[in-house]
């Protein structure tokens, strides 16, 4: 006969398995190790199994909470809208499930019983005494043994620990996901930060192939639209929709916004959250000769030109695309200076204590000295 180990990837059975591994004890660990005899050899070689497992276990759950702290703050994942919450938690903890397999299956009688036919192989699970299987307790106890044999038990007993808080953190990220299901006013946060987020990034924009001139509906779109509310369509969305589906929306999303507004594509992505400012933008590039700009030799003052960027508000990771901007609609006599200078003129600045605030005030007063001069 044979053991499954087959494990249901559902939230009842990360539950069921941390209620039997939080029951292990000694007589049952001594009563896995009688019912398959084990010689000292096999104590040795499973001792270094446990070892094994426990040191990929480490790794696996470092990597489980390092990706537990920004999962649950996204709204938009890699993971296919069709797995449950529990199936993408269990497809992380791998190497945790093996051990816990090896560890149940070791423990288990040998038997060379044949099955009815028809009749399901019985689970490690159920059979072993680590978990519901049935046992004797060996009335000398654990001191009885020797000290490979105790050894081994304080190391399956850190195994299975690890694995426990391993599960169990999994488990209380399928809460969360569920807690946050039922709290629109959170819901929406989190989505309305993924999608500034989004559009805050230079590398995810630079993915993005430019927008037709008629733009397209996506799957998203639609299923939105067939949502009674906002509130249901974030619900059933959150954590079901792939990354790349949402990015597409998302631009597509702010690009329909912007030219509403009449922004050009780079203006959408440049300002995302602040159309109005663009109109400024505008103006100050096209009275850019008004001002005291100019630097050696025909060039463009590089202080000026880092003040400016600073006035304009945006992230400092995109300044370098805002520049491209700025040389691509500025048409007046000096000759813009390569990016090199300015990214040079803007470390001096930081070096020299100069905030982005007062590089920014610093320009809107030059800006204010035009519109008066302009006004009269």
């Amino acid at each position: 006969m044979r053991y499954s180990t087959i494990v249901e990837k559902n939230d009842k059975t990360l539950l069921e398995i941390i209620e039997m591994l939080e029951q292990f004890e000694k007589d049952k660990f001594i009563a896995g190790l009688q019912m398959r005899h084990y010689s000292q050899f096999q104590i040795d070689q499973t001792l270094d199994m446990v070892r094994s497992y426990q040191a990929r276990m480490n790794i696996e759950v470092r990597a489980l909470a390092k990706f537990s702290e920004s999962f649950i703050q996204q709204f938009a994942t890699d993971n296919n809208k069709c797995f449950s919450a529990a199936q993408k938690y269990f497809n992380r903890i791998r190497s945790t499930l093996c051990a816990l397999k090896k560890v149940f299956q070791m423990t288990c009688r040998k038997s060379m019983a044949q099955l009815p036919e028809g009749t399901e192989d019985p689970s490690v699970f159920e059979r072993s005494p680590l978990g519901k299987g049935a046992y004797m307790v060996d009335m000398y106890g654990l001191a009885s043994y020797n000290e490979a044999v105790q050894q081994l038990y304080r190391e399956m007993d850190t195994l299975l620990t690890g694995a426990t808080q391993t599960l169990a953190l999994c488990h209380q990220m399928i809460e969360n996901e569920d807690m946050i299901r039922g709290d629109a006013e959170l819901l929406k946060s989190i989505y309305q930060n993924s999608c500034q987020q989004l559009m805050s990034s230079v590398r995810e924009y630079a993915d993005m192939m430019e927008a037709p001139v008629q733009l397209p509906d996506t799957e998203l779109d639609k299923r939105r639209r067939k949502a009674r509310s906002m509130d249901d369509f974030l619900r059933a969305e959150y954590h079901n929709v792939a990354k790349q589906e949402f990015k597409k929306f998302v631009w597509l999303e702010a690009v329909r916004q912007g030219r509403n507004d009449g922004l050009t594509e780079e203006e959408t992505f440049l300002w995302p959250e602040n159309h109005e400012k663009v109109q400024a933008v505008r103006w100050a590039i096209e009275n850019f000769d008004m001002m005291d700009v100019e630097g050696q030799q025909g060039k463009l003052d590089s202080v000026s030109v880092v003040c400016f960027l600073k006035w304009c508000g945006v992230e400092r990771a995109k300044e370098k695309r805002l520049y491209q901007y700025f040389c691509d609609t500025y048409k007046g006599k000096y000759h813009p200076l390569v990016w090199s200078s300015v990214s040079k003129e803007r470390k001096e600045q930081r070096e020299r204590g100069v905030t982005d605030r007062g590089a920014a005030a610093t320009f809107q007063r030059m800006l204010d000295a035009v519109t008066e001069l302009v006004a009269v």
